[in-house]
């Protein structure tokens, strides 16, 4: 393969530090980013690594012209990596505005506009990859790791709880504009989208004539969830539903899908395992289980 030039975002320390240093030692190219990076990353500066300023809270506009001006120290970026992000512990009752709004803003407004000023180069040159660093923890339910599957541990003993219903297709409003405005006013303006939007319009626009859930029967089956009634009688209090055979199938296909791919790149997984660290912890998997094993409601409704 070719030299690639890479673009990383959150590389002022941790794992974006590495990866910088790892992509060089492997003979690409890096424009390593960060919150004054060109001060506290001015040693790496070289030949194949270039250190550029940028905080991706900035607007969209500023980060635009960053990445514009990046592109010209090496001629192209071929790999972008969402990689700057931020983790706090809180419960959510207790989770000010203002910590919401930064995580929202460094974790997904950030890579959402660092893809969106790197997206025209990459049209331009039709070729690129776009890399999300996310977390596997993303898939467990630990208490204060927030939303819905943790805040349920996070508040069980306080006799509360809290669900996901994941409806499917229904014959529903959900899909009218609040503001009445134009269902399609928002098609790309850019060409080589506007196929593929226009195939996804014609399957998923407005409603399907043969809907799979039947929208008179959600209520009951949300309402026996919650009372532990009808269906629900003598079952444990579950943390997610799936409502409708379309949601059913769509969620145990990309269950299945996951634990194949899970099992294909396992060699992968475990090639960056410390020595010795195979086991995972009880503590960890006990946590972050969704399955109620008691058995026992809440002491409270």
């Amino acid at each position: 393969m070719s030299t690639l030039v890479w673009l990383v975002t959150g590389c002022t320390s941790g794992a974006g530090l590495g990866l910088v240093k790892a992509i060089a030692a492997r003979g690409d190219k890096v424009i390593a980013t960060g919150r004054n990076a060109s001060t506290r990353l001015a040693d790496l500066k070289s030949d194949s690594i270039a250190v550029v300023d940028l905080d991706i809270t900035q607007p969209l506009d500023e980060i635009k012209q960053i990445v514009s001006d990046a592109v010209a120290i090496f001629g192209r970026i071929d790999v972008l990596v969402n990689n700057a992000g931020m983790s706090r512990l809180s419960t959510l009752e207790e989770a000010s505005e203002a910590l919401l709004k930064k995580l929202f803003e460094v974790n997904l407004f950030g890579a959402i506009k660092a893809t969106q000023a790197v997206l025209p180069h990459m049209r331009a040159a039709k070729k690129g990859t776009i890399v999300f660093i996310g977390a596997g923890l993303g898939w467990v339910s630990l208490p204060f790791f927030m939303f819905a599957e943790g805040l349920n541990n996070e508040i069980s003993p306080q006799g509360l709880r809290s669900i996901i219903f994941e409806p499917g297709g229904f014959d529903s409003n959900l899909a009218s504009s609040r503001d009445k405005d134009d269902p399609f006013a928002h098609m790309p303006q850019v060409p080589e989208y506007g196929e593929l939007f226009a195939r996804t319009l014609g399957r998923g626009a407005g409603v399907p004539p043969k809907m799979s859930g039947d929208i008179n029967k959600l209520p009951d089956a949300i309402i026996d969830v919650i009372r532990g009634e009808g269906l629900a009688k003598g079952r444990p209090f579950p943390v997610r539903v799936a409502l409708g055979p379309d949601s059913l199938d769509v969620i145990r296909q990309k269950c299945n899908e996951q634990l194949s791919l899970l099992d294909e790149w396992e060699d992968v997984s475990l090639s960056v395992m410390a020595e010795g660290k195979r086991e995972t912890s009880r503590w960890l998997l006990d946590g972050s289980s969704i399955l109620n094993k008691s058995g026992q409601p809440p002491t409270k409704l």
